[in-house]
Parts: structure tokens; C-alpha cells; sequence
């Protein structure tokens, strides 16, 4: 059995070393031999304790093969593991590149074409000039024709050889690429550039190239050809990205028009009211209580409709002259200070008197802020009402709606109708109701 496993850990060395070959990849070769041969010291070692242990009563032959058993049990089912992963990897990978190809093909495929391409152009300069000086023989007739097909087969084997080259050039370029951009799935151009030490403009051509033969599944680049991206997940993250930044960025330069359009006065309002907009969040994060943190919430809600208002219509900012100065100020200083008490471990009676006369004091307060951000509307309710007057107006000249009389007329005659239909139900009702008197003498004679 150690005879095996000494020859089975050959063997997986043997692989290991096979593999980075195929590959061209020995970043790892050290390491994974390293690992290896631990393994092999630790199987040994164990080996070797279980032979000198008093309490296990197995024959030495019988320790190292069962022990030999449980390595190769264990090592199998890594080795199981290991491929099944390096399978699904491979897999995963494949939705994104195809697989790279050995360039060894194509190198043969240039070496073969470069000695055709030496071989019959020698052959063809040769002939040719030997054709040349004997042009005056009549065997010169068949020497040219043999010179023409020579020529013609130096031509194939140069063709040949440099598409051999480029082959090989590309599958080498190609794997680079992928091992270059898969950990991530994006790269930047600049760095590929720098890896590959070409220049970016061949680097982005390459990879365009890629992509459209299909050798790079999903490839995609930024709008500025600096980063390639190779999932169409992370290209469409990107892309919602640049919406949201050019969003935004319109956002803030729409903003910064409205701002050069204010006063400084009115700009100086703003500026305060999103501080006090501010303070009044920060005090509701920090207090627990669930009611004083709806009033707080109503109070935001409240205050920054209001200076929504004045940024739409900056009118509207010589009204606020005692809420910035006074209600304000003194509002966010009630609520700091209920924060503050209610942040003390003790609860005395003069603090929670205090707690609960703030408390009370917001709906107060909310209710003032609410009239004050309704009366921003009263002129627009006044105007709305006159437009409303003045277009009924029109409409009564235009002969589009009835007149007052009219419908005072048309008010009138339908009192009328209501009258008589109530006086024609009450006949109705109470002939009804002599019918049936007489109905019910009737049955008593």
C-alpha cells in the first residue's frame, strides 16, 4: 500500500506539472506540488503514530491500510468536489468567453508557411533568372510557366504563414484578455494597455474584434471607450448609473438657476430653513417615543412645504419674518431641549412636567405652521374665485349660460311642480283611506 500511495502522489505531481504546461500558467505550480507533498508527510506521519499506538490492537499492515483507505477515500471526494467546481466554473465562464484556443496549431501553421515561403522563393529567384539568361533556348518555354507556379506557391505559403501568426498572436491575446478581465468581468482600458504593453487604441480594437466574432460573449464599452465590461448586467448597472448622474447633474445645474435667480435675502431664508429642516430630523432620529416622533415628522412635513413655496414663488419671503426669527428658532429649541432631557438616565418629576408641556405645545405649534403655509393660497383662491366670476359673466353675455332671471324662473317653476305632485300624493292618499273606511263598514253590515 505505500508502494501506491507513493506512486499515486507521483503521479498527481506528474499531473499538476502536465497541467500548467498545457496551460502556460505556472503562477500556481509551487504551490499546489507544495500542497501535495504536505499531504503526503502528514499521510506518512499518521501512518507511522497509528503503528506506535498501545490501544490499537490491528497489525501494522492492517493501521497503514485502512488509514491508506481513508486518505484516498477523503482525497477522492476533494478530487470530486474540485471538478464539479471547476466544471460549474467553466460553465459560468462560457456565458461570457468562449473558450480560449491553443495557439500550437496556428504557430505549426506559421512555421510551415514561413519554410514554403523561403523554400519556393529561393526555388522561384532561381528559376526565374535562370530562364532569363537562357531565354534564347528553346527549354526556356517550360522553365517560365514552372517559375509562374512557384511564384504562385510562395505567395500561399507567405499568405500562410502570416495568417499562422496572427492566429497564434491572437489566441496568445485573447487568453490574456480573459484572465485579464474575468476576476472582475470590466476592466480598464488604460491597465490592459499597460499588461499587454500595446497601445489603447489596439487594445480597444481588439476587443471590439473579440466581441464581434463572438469570442467575447456579452463585451461591452463605457461611453468614453476606458473601461471594457463583460456581462451585460454590470453594462446595464452602468448605464442606470450614468442616468441617474446625468440626472442629478441637470437637477443641481436646474437648481443652481433658481438660486442665481434669488435674492440674497431670499437665497439667506432657504439657506436657514434647511438647517432648521435639519435640526428638527436629527431630533426625531434620536427620540424614541413614537408619538413625539409623528409630531416631528407632521412639523418637517409642514416647514419644508413651506419653504418649498417661497423657492417657487420668493414673493412670499417677506412673510416669514417672526417664523424665521422667533417661531422657529424657539420651536427647534423646545425640541433640542425635550431631546436632552429625554436622554438623562433619571426621569424627575420636573422633567417629565417639562416632557409633557412640549409635548403639548407641538400641535400648537403645528397647527399655527399649517395656517401659515395655507394662507400662501389665499390670493390663489381669491384668484381662482374671480376667474370663476369673470368667465360666468362672459358666458351669460355670450348667451353660453342662463341668466339670473332665468334662473330664478326656472327655480320657481320647479317649487311649483314639487307642490303640486305632493298635493296630487296627499289626494291620492287620503282617497285611499276612504276607500278604505267604506270598505270596512261594509263588511261589518
Amino acid at each position: 500500500m505505500a508502494e501506491d500511495f507513493l506512486k499515486d502522489t507521483v503521479d498527481k505531481v506528474a499531473d499538476v506539472i502536465d497541467d500548467a504546461i498545457s496551460s502556460n500558467d505556472y503562477t500556481n505550480l509551487s504551490r499546489e506540488i507544495g500542497s501535495l507533498l504536505r499531504e503526503a508527510v502528514d499521510t506518512a506521519g499518521s501512518a507511522v503514530r497509528s503503528a506506535f499506538d498501545p490501544s490499537d490492537t490491528r497489525s501494522p499492515g492492517q493501521k497503514s491500510a485502512a488509514e491508506m483507505q481513508a486518505r484516498y477515500a477523503a482525497k477522492r471526494e476533494a478530487e470530486r468536489k474540485a471538478a464539479l467546481e471547476r466544471a460549474a466554473k467553466a460553465k459560468e465562464e462560457e456565458k461570457y468567453f468562449a473558450k480560449p484556443e491553443e495557439p500550437t496549431g496556428a504557430k505549426i501553421r506559421g512555421f510551415i508557411g514561413g519554410a514554403g515561403a523561403i523554400l519556393f522563393g529561393f526555388a522561384t529567384m532561381v528559376l526565374t533568372v535562370f530562364t532569363t539568361m537562357l531565354s534564347r533556348y528553346p527549354f526556356a518555354d517550360f522553365t517560365a510557366p514552372l517559375a509562374v507556379i512557384l511564384g504562385i506557391l510562395t505567395a500561399c505559403s507567405i499568405a500562410m504563414m502570416v495568417s499562422g501568426r496572427r492566429a497564434a498572436r491572437k489566441a496568445v491575446r485573447f487568453k490574456s484578455y480573459r484572465n485579464l478581465i474575468m476576476p472582475k468581468m470590466y476592466a480598464d482600458v488604460g491597465e490592459l494597455s499597460r499588461e499587454m504593453q500595446i497601445p489603447e487604441k489596439e487594445v480597444v480594437s481588439d476587443l471590439e474584434g473579440f466581441t464581434k466574432n463572438g469570442m467575447i460573449r456579452q463585451g461591452h464599452f463605457d461611453d468614453n471607450k476606458k473601461t471594457f465590461i463583460a456581462s451585460d448586467e454590470l453594462y446595464q448597472q452602468y448605464r442606470s448609473s450614468v442616468t441617474r448622474a446625468a440626472e442629478q447633474k441637470r437637477a443641481e445645474e436646474e437648481e443652481a438657476k433658481r438660486r442665481s435667480a434669488y435674492s440674497p435675502e431670499v437665497q439667506e431664508i432657504l439657506t436657514k430653513g434647511n438647517e432648521y429642516i435639519r435640526m428638527i430630523r436629527q431630533a426625531n432620529d434620536d427620540i424614541p417615543d413614537q408619538a413625539i416622533s409623528d409630531k416631528l415628522d407632521r412639523m418637517e412635513t409642514i416647514v419644508r412645504r413651506i419653504f418649498e413655496e417661497v423657492r417657487e414663488r420668493p414673493e412670499l419671503a417677506g412673510r416669514l419674518n417672526m417664523f424665521m426669527n422667533y417661531y422657529l428658532p424657539t420651536t427647534t429649541k423646545l425640541v433640542n431641549a425635550y431631546r436632552e432631557m429625554d436622554q438623562q438616565p433619571l426621569q424627575g418629576d420636573n422633567i417629565q412636567k417639562a416632557k409633557k408641556e412640549i409635548e403639548a405645545s407641538l400641535d400648537m405649534i403645528n397647527d399655527a405652521f399649517e395656517k401659515l403655509l395655507d394662507s400662501f393660497y389665499r390670493e390663489q383662491a381669491m384668484d381662482v374665485s374671480s376667474d370663476i366670476s369673470v368667465m360666468k359673466m362672459m358666458m351669460k353675455q355670450e348667451g353660453l349660460a342662463e341668466d339670473d332671471m332665468t334662473a330664478m324662473r326656472r327655480k320657481q317653476e320647479m317649487a311649483v311642480k314639487q307642490a303640486k305632485a305632493q298635493q296630487g300624493a296627499a289626494q291620492v292618499q287620503t282617497a285611499g283611506q276612504g276607500a278604505a273606511q267604506a270598505a270596512v263598514q261594509e263588511e261589518k253590515k
